[in-house]
């Protein structure tokens, strides 16, 4: 054993407390190191301080009974019924605050449900507008398969509107509305 691990057990040890195999191995590591001893020593010598020096209270002759007297003063534990109605208003004001919080959604989420389409319409509209006049002005200029990077930047976006719309407008089954 370590002398921290000794250390730790120290206590116990002097109360008796160890099982016997431990109890044997802190016997062993004491008469092997002076350290250790010494530290099982000073702790001996506090505790007989201690002991000495501090006295238990004494207690006044109704103690017993005014302790008594307050542990039966206080309130029973919760019935069966009593755990069960509390669970029901604590859910019922759940609900409750739920369905205010719902409500104030709904205008937003109702507003935001019938804008979207007219919203991606006409993004995608001015993003063909501007993608067929880049187009027209691209295509006698550059040689095929050359693209400017202004054209570049406009084909992306309308790619990425195309495919939020498609998003929308089909929704894979499981994904939450809205």
């Amino acid at each position: 054993m370590t002398c921290a691990e000794i250390e730790n057990q120290l206590l116990d040890y002097q109360e008796n407390q160890l099982p016997p195999v431990q109890h044997a191995a802190v016997e062993t590591h004491l008469a092997a190191c002076p350290a250790c001893l010494q530290f099982a020593r000073q702790l001996r010598q506090l505790d007989a301080a201690l002991v000495a020096g501090v006295k238990a209270p004494i207690l006044t002759p109704g103690f017993d009974r005014r302790l008594q007297a307050r542990i039966q003063a206080l309130p029973a534990p919760w019935s069966e019924a009593q755990r069960d109605e509390c669970k029901r208003r604590l859910q019922a004001e759940y609900e409750a605050g739920r369905a205010r919080i719902e409500r104030s959604l709904f205008a937003w989420n109702s507003l935001r449900a019938h804008l979207t389409w007219p919203v991606l319409a006409v993004l995608a509209g001015g993003l063909t507008w501007r993608f067929t006049q880049a187009l027209t002005v691209h295509l006698p200029v550059h040689p095929p398969g050359v693209l400017d990077p202004h054209l570049l930047a406009w084909l992306a976006a309308g790619a990425v509107t195309l495919a939020v719309g498609l998003a929308e407008a089909f929704p894979r089954p499981g994904r939450f509305p809205g």
